[in-house]
């Protein structure tokens, strides 16, 4: 049996996702949960004493200690890439939470540091991971759909405000802002990831509307995409107190030949041909996405390879991009037209 994989927890602030990702680490025979860092000290002993393992006062100290050979990246937005950089130098291969920047130049640098130092840098773009997602990418690849027209997606939630998480998350400056980023990133690369097609063009409206946050909690995305097909976004931070789905994932593509819809409260998808007749087709949404999220990451790095249904750095920097996008169209009521991936 092959030795697992050390794992390190490289910034805390995200707290709820590196909890999640912590606990899968421990659940997993595959990996082994090393140690912990946080730049506020009081976060990273919580995940560390939570799961009994080592917290360190430095992210140095860290990406030094024995046994580690990957780390998750869970800090405020703003630091990923020194934090990135700092262990692709040690040799360390890099799971980083989305967003993956809050610049286009910072993603870049991160995914350039990796590649240099041959570690593997992955986004944690867990919706990929749902096998409804996977189904939905086959009979869009397969041609059930045809061509592709239209795609309207959702990613609406609560807000994420403190004290759940720590005040970084409404200060855009280490956030790089609010619901557009935070949730559209999510929907923008499902849509890329089942259809193939890239956004060449953003239009958006962004304001905020129902919590005092100091960042956007409101926000639509028009999209453009290279085939000529057309798309919105709904990352709203929405989702009232009450309602029972903390967050509120959809998905509908329409084809020449049928179209698709899917909810994540329904754990389904629905079919309709051009014969009317609708079909339901009922997959498990998986019990523990962050657990097939981490199973993907460590079985990359034994394979030396991505493995599917991963998104790497590239990934990140392209729903980065449509989200900045996003900003820029707000802010100047127009369109903005975005490079072809490879054109940079």
């Amino acid at each position: 049996m092959r030795d697992p994989v050390g794992v390190a927890i490289l910034g805390c602030a995200h707290l709820p996702h590196a909890m999640s990702y912590a606990r899968a680490a421990r659940a997993s025979p595959a990996a082994r949960l090393v140690g912990a860092y946080d730049e506020e000290p009081r976060i990273g002993r919580m995940l560390a004493d939570r799961f009994g393992v080592r917290f360190v006062g430095s992210p140095n100290e860290l990406v030094a200690m024995p046994g580690v050979d990957a780390v998750i990246v869970c800090s405020a937005t703003s630091s990923h890439r020194p934090l990135v950089e700092l262990a692709a130098a040690a040799g360390l291969h890099v799971l980083c939470e989305k967003p993956i920047a809050t610049t286009a130049i910072d993603a870049r640098e991160m995914i350039d540091a990796c590649d240099r130092a041959g570690v593997q840098l992955h986004v944690a773009f867990v919706t990929r991971f749902y096998p409804v997602i996977q189904r939905i990418r086959a009979a869009v690849r397969d041609g059930t759909l045809g061509e592709i027209v239209g795609l309207v997606g959702g990613n609406r939630g609560r807000p994420p405000l403190p004290p759940a998480y720590a005040d970084w998350i409404t200060d855009p400056a280490r956030s790089g802002g609010g619901a557009l980023i935070d949730h559209s990133v999510h929907v923008t690369d499902v849509m890329r990831h089942v259809t193939g097609l890239e956004v060449v063009e953003v239009g958006a409206e962004v304001d905020s509307l129902f919590w005092d946050a100091g960042v956007d909690d409101t926000a639509m995305l028009s999209l453009t995409f290279h085939n000529g097909a057309v798309g919105t976004v709904d990352p709203s931070w929405s989702v009232p107190a009450d309602n029972p789905w903390h967050y509120d994932f959809y998905l509908r593509i329409l084809g020449t030949l049928g179209a698709l819809t899917m909810t994540d409260t329904t754990e389904g998808i629905h079919v309709v041909g051009q014969g009317g007749r609708p079909g339901e087709v009922l997959v498990p949404f998986g019990s523990d996405i962050d657990a097939l999220l981490l199973d993907g990451f460590i079985g990359s790095i034994r394979a030396g390879e991505l493995f599917d249904p991963c998104a790497d750095g590239e990934a990140g920097l392209r729903a980065l991009e449509i989200a900045l996008a996003g900003y820029e169209a707000a802010a100047a009521a127009s369109r903005v037209r975005l490079p072809w991936p490879d054109a940079r």
